[in-house]
């Protein structure tokens, strides 16, 4: 199946005694099931799933247990990377020695030719060598080592239509079976399909293509996690005076007595749910930022506990414990600040022991515009280099334009301070008034960006995922004992995952 970070995955497995290959599940004894999440699979240890299988018959019977391995396929992060050069090509200009490049082309099933990659176009080079062009496997030939490979070798023209000057045919096999270079003879091919019967043209004989073509493999957020990579969760809310009374019931703070969620506790439940599943620790740092403190003075960055030396929480319903306690003798103040915040989890990122793999996620949800910006920018920057991503709420419907400024997707963020660029984009934001009520498309949008940044972080600091870990089955054997096998799903599972009757067999599913 595909996986997805950011979303709830739902999967239910079921266990079956089949007596015969060729028989039906209809007619198998069922032996037990499991309902768990894609992110609980790949975010337990070595990225393998303990649990009690439940009695398909509803008692409460012990059923056994468990173990899903999730592993990733190979030729979604492995890659081929190319070097290619030209030797003794015919010349086709009047002029120059000629101004060669390379189209790269996939054989569909259909046998038709399907662009993937062009080289840079090298100007007035008799023998030209290109860049290294790295291609994704699955965008390559879909993973397919034996499909045709077509390399065509084409002269640019500034007037006319560039000149086809030959090509070579090869597969990812071929390829990959060479130690070395590989010199291909260039050959000649028809002509585009455009009615006309045009014939052939004459084999370039004297022309070849050097090729150079290890595999490449790019780590990938799962090996990384698999590996034992841990994620630490930072959470920070907002409590300035623009929220409003928590009292009063259009404030974004407001605690309704019927215990429905406001949009700070929406926000921090459905994204942080995600979250949760692959912090080791199962620990938030929970944080706060605009209030005024006992002694008169205004923070940007206190624990919700009051626990300086322990700001950590037990997970999303600690966070949402220590928000509500808290809101209780809030006294809501101003401005809004992040630099603190954001320097905060910074010190957090640089206390990481050497050879320990840790990235941490800064979960900011706030209402409006912020007043620092230089310095916040500047924290940014510092973070940029850290193992650290940001993700930002905006609770609420204010102007968000400075937030989106910090959501650096197309311009790299410059400290005023040290005139220093971001070496990568670590923030994204999105505004909670885009997605409604939906907290699973807010947790997507919010998440998306997490693996990809994290695995950037890793590759640029030449880090390798660690070997995958050994789940210790027994120890979580003994954790499940004492667990209530029939309690129903999570809470957060989309409807119709609840436990049903086959009306034909009159077996649960």
């Amino acid at each position: 199946m595909v996986y997805m970070f950011e979303t709830v995955q739902p999967v239910r497995f079921y266990l079956y005694d089949v007596d015969s290959p060729d028989a039906a599940l209809i007619h198998a004894d069922g032996l037990g099931y499991i309902e768990t999440t894609m992110g609980r699979v790949v975010g337990s240890v070595g990225s393998c799933f303990v649990g009690s299988l439940k009695d398909p018959n509803g008692k409460n019977s012990n059923c056994g247990s468990i173990k899903v391995l999730a592993e990733e396929s190979s030729t979604q992060t492995d890659s081929l990377r190319f070097i290619i050069s030209e030797s003794g090509l015919k010349i086709k200009d009047w002029v120059g020695k000629g101004d060669h490049y390379i189209k790269i082309r996939r054989q569909r099933q259909d046998r038709e030719l399907e662009d993937v990659s062009e080289t840079e176009e090298l100007k007035d080079s008799k023998d030209p060598t290109f860049k290294p062009i790295e291609i994704p496997m699955h965008m390559l030939n879909l993973g397919k080592l034996d499909t045709p490979l077509v390399f065509e070798v084409w002269d640019w023209n500034s007037r006319s239509k560039d000149n086809f000057s030959g090509q070579v045919t090869s597969t990812a096999v071929e390829l990959l079976r060479q130690s070395g270079p590989i010199t291909f003879p260039v050959t000649s091919k028809e002509k585009a399909n455009d009615g006309k019967d045009r014939g052939s043209l004459n084999s370039l004989t004297s022309g070849s293509l050097d090729c150079q073509d290890p595999l490449h493999h790019t780590p990938s957020f799962v090996e990384f996690v698999s590996g034992g990579c841990r994620l630490e969760i930072l959470e920070a809310i907002d409590f300035t005076l623009s929220n409003g009374s928590p009292n009063c019931p259009n404030s974004l703070h407001y605690n309704d007595s019927n215990g429905s969620l406001n949009q700070y506790q929406t926000a921090v439940s459905s994204v942080g749910k995600i979250l949760e599943e692959y912090s080791t620790s199962k620990t938030f740092g929970a944080y706060g930022f605009g209030a005024q403190m006992a002694d008169g003075d205004v923070s940007f960055c206190f624990p919700l506990n009051g626990n300086k030396a322990k700001p950590t929480v037990n997970g999303v319903e600690g966070v949402l414990q220590a928000y509500k306690q808290f809101l209780e003798n809030a006294v809501m103040s101003g401005p809004t600040n992040f630099a603190d915040i954001i320097h905060e989890a910074n010190q957090a990122c640089r206390k990481i022991r050497h050879g320990v793999q840790q990235y941490y996620v800064l979960v900011i949800l706030t209402d409006g515009g912020i007043s620092d910006m230089d310095n916040t920018i500047h924290e940014i920057v510092e973070g940029s280099d850290l193992p650290l991503s940001i993700v930002i709420v905006g609770v609420g419907r204010e102007d968000f334009s400075s937030m989106e400024e910090l959501d650096a997707d197309k311009k790299a963020l410059v400290s005023m301070k040290t005139n220093k660029a971001s070496s990568r984009d670590i923030v994204q934001f999105v505004a909670m008034r885009e997605v409604g009520s939906n907290g699973g498309e807010l947790a997507r949008r919010v998440l998306a960006e997490i693996p990809d940044q994290l695995t950037r972080y890793m590759i640029s600091k030449n880090i390798q995922p660690n070997s995958r870990q050994t789940a210790d089955i027994e120890q979580t054997q003994r954790n499940l004992k004492g667990l209530n096998l029939n309690a129903p799903p999570p809470s957060y599972m989309p409807p119709g995952w609840e436990e049903r009757l086959d009306q034909g067999t009159g077996k649960p599913y």
